[in-house]
């Protein structure tokens, strides 16, 4: 029945609001039209450049700088310490945005909920942020900056809402292909003027990787037997690595993004485990990343459920802390009208016995972020990027 309500309202109830909007001018949506625009380049510096003079922006964005982690045993021989895996960034010693460490034989990895251009608007959201760096048309620009900043070789998104028109022809341009996976019932959908449904992507570089196979599955939960498919949905990809340094080297990337709010955490347990399976299966031994939105602190049963996973995944951003054990103390940070929410709920999980984290980008602190907290004009999302360079282990 909530299907067909919903259905309804968005069959009939939308296009006459719209039809309203139209004649009436009346202003019911912060939705912008999207598109790459003046978005045209053939090289990442090129563009990374158009997205920070873009006329809109206001402050520079936000920069953070990566952490180095002590390198235990990996491929990579005495003889090349220094050696590059796609592309060559800079000193390891050097760790600012535009001069980012060496990669070594390394593969970097963003994860990143983008914040839904649907979704930003709303009544509940972000009450101390300003509204028109919430409009696309500004935000657009700071998330492109943010990804080509910190030029991953895997971008692992979640509530991306502008795939067709906007992220895929952009990313093209400087050499990434990806592949999208939208919610079947997206909130995205119950917004006037929408751009479509929201869902998860994992983009990567063509010249550092080639696709083996790619799954886009919908998140199952199993209730006493029965299986239902949740509105949850994952993205994973199985990469064959084709630059010089990791010639031949295969992994799987995955992405996810579960069911939010407090009340459903054994429906985020469920999907997490189900994720698993299919990983499992898919990956078959094979080296494994996942980075995502879980919607789930570190005391809840699904992050307990990959920590004790015979997967043997173990948590990156752990490696942060001074022991090497505690999650950071947030990855989102906003102020909504009951509360202020700041905990982490993002994470990046790697195969132990196959893969080692050398360096994490560190996370801003309360000063950096500011009192409005995020998303601002500094930052486009509420949610922190997480990124981290993997290199492959010995065999």
């Amino acid at each position: 029945m909530e299907y067909i309500i919903k259905a309804i309202i968005r069959g009939l109830v939308f296009p006459i609001l719209r039809t309203f909007r139209w004649l009436f001018g009346s202003q019911m949506s912060g939705m912008q039209p999207s598109g790459p625009g003046s978005l045209q380049a053939s090289t990442r510096e090129q563009l990374l450049h158009q997205c920070q003079e873009a006329p809109v922006r206001k402050v520079p964005l936000l920069h953070r700088q990566f952490k180095q982690l002590p390198l235990a045993t990996t491929r990579l021989g005495n003889d090349e310490p220094d050696s590059v895996g796609c592309q060559s960034n800079g000193s390891a010693a050097d760790t600012k945005p535009d001069a980012l460490p060496a990669r070594d034989a390394r593969v970097r990895v963003m994860a990143w909920n983008i914040l839904a251009d649907a979704l930003s608007m709303g009544a509940d959201n972000f009450i101390k942020c300003p509204k028109e760096s919430l409009l696309w048309d500004n935000r657009k620009y700071a998330i492109i900056e943010e990804i080509l900043t910190y030029d991953p070789d895997v971008v692992c998104l979640q509530e991306v809402d502008h795939y067709e028109d906007f992220f895929l022809p952009v990313l093209q341009q400087v050499g990434y292909s990806g592949a999208f996976n939208p919610k079947p019932d997206s909130p995205c959908l119950d917004c006037l003027d929408n751009n479509g449904p929201d869902g998860c992507v994992v983009f990567f570089k063509t010249d550092c990787f080639k696709l083996v196979k790619s799954e886009l599955p919908n998140l199952e939960v199993d209730y006493n037997g029965k299986k239902f498919v949740s509105n949850q949905v994952a993205v994973m990809h199985h990469l064959k690595c084709i630059s010089e340094k990791l010639l031949d080297e295969e992994f799987c990337i995955a992405t996810t993004h579960l069911k939010a709010k407090h009340g459903y955490e054994t429906m985020r347990a469920k999907q997490g485990q189900h994720l698993i399976e299919v990983l499992k299966k898919c990956s078959k031994n094979l080296p494994l990343i996942v980075g995502g939105d879980f919607n789930a602190e570190p005391t809840e049963d699904v992050y307990s459920v990959y920590e004790t996973s015979d997967l043997n995944l173990a948590s990156a951003y752990k490696k942060l802390s001074e022991d090497g054990m505690q999650e950071p103390p947030y990855t989102t940070w906003k102020i909504r009208p009951r509360r202020e929410e700041c905990h982490t709920i993002d994470y990046m999980w790697y195969t132990q016995e196959h893969l080692e984290p050398v360096a994490l980008l560190r996370f801003p602190g309360e000063k950096e972020i500011g009192s409005e907290r995020l998303p601002s004009w500094s930052y486009p999302s509420d949610h922190l990027s997480l990124v981290c360079d993997f290199v492959f282990k010995g065999t």
